[in-house]
Formats: structure tokens, sequence, C-alpha cells
């Protein structure tokens, strides 16, 4: 699984997009439409795509089938993974909530966190500080270490002030 920071992401692909304000609001447009219709204009698609002989026939070359009902859906339940800690180890319950057991006892292996930044917007300080109080609250339950982090403070909350604080700050490291 690959999980990415939206702020600290780059658009590519789309680079004259700024330039071109009906492209743009074409793409705005998509971005806004409601769940039905999406819904519609899917299902739409999908059906043009049936009733397109050309294109039944490139899919069915291709080994694909397309089914018109977004709706359904087939997939696999995985079951509960058991979790285990230094001396006992547990199944979450069905609403999947193990926090209150996780901090009761230390897990297996323990890495302190020592060096870390902590970067924010100004108008965002009150948040990272109840996130330092939260993290030092319940690693410290669990035996891990939360040591000071190195803070920066922006002026803003723009993409490109956060990467050159970051880059500023691996450079100096």
């Amino acid at each position: 699984m690959v999980l990415l920071v939206p702020e600290l992401t780059f658009l590519t692909g789309l680079s004259d997009l700024r330039n071109n304000s009906r492209t743009l609001k074409e793409v705005m447009w998509e971005m806004i439409q409601s769940p039905q219709q999406h819904y519609q204009r899917l299902t739409n698609l999908l059906r043009r795509i049936q009733d397109t002989p050309d294109a039944s026939r490139e899919l069915e070359r291709w080994g694909l089938c397309l089914d018109t009902d977004i709706y359904r859906t087939q997939g696999h339940i995985l079951p509960r993974e058991r979790i285990n800690l230094r001396h006992r180890s547990f199944i979450p319950v069905e609403d999947l909530g193990w926090h209150r057991e996780v901090t009761k006892e230390a897990p297996i292996a323990v890495i302190s966190i020592n060096s870390w930044l902590l970067i924010y917007p100004k108008r965002l300080q009150h948040v990272a500080k109840d996130l330092l109080a939260a993290m030092r609250s319940s690693c410290g339950s669990m035996g891990i270490q939360v040591g000071q982090p190195m803070v920066q403070e922006l002026r803003d909350d723009r993409i490109e002030t956060y990467v050159r604080s970051i880059q500023s700050s691996l450079g100096s490291q």
C-alpha cells in the first residue's frame, strides 16, 4: 500500500491547465458533481461502450467484460488479524478499536522517536501542540520515548513552502 501526503505531492500531466481556463472549468465541473451525477454518467458510458460493436469487440479481444451495474462489487473479506504484544495477544472486537489494549501493555519491540521534524502553518499552531501532547501521551504509555521535535512554523500552507522547509531541514541534518 502506498500512502501519499496530498500537500507534498506535485501535479503532473496537466501543466498547462492553469493557462487554459476552459479546460480548468471542465475539470472543476467534473470534480464537483454529486455522487448521483457520477453514477449516471458512468452508467451511460458503460451502456454506450456495450452498445458500440467496435468497442465490445475490442474488449472481447482483450478478454475484458464491463458490467453496467457499478453498485455491485465482488470482494473478499479478510479475517481479523491477531495483534501481538509483549506478553499477550488478542483479536480486535467488531469495531476494530484496539487503542486501549495497546496502550495498556508494551509492544514486542519499541523504537524511540528521537530525531524528528514537526512542520505546521502558523494558523494551526494549536493543532500542532495538541498532536505533540497526544503523541507523548499515547507513545509514553506504550513505552515509546518521544523526543523534542525540531519545530518549523510556516507562514502559509502552500505545498512549495512545505517542500522548501523539508529540504532545508534535511540539508541541515
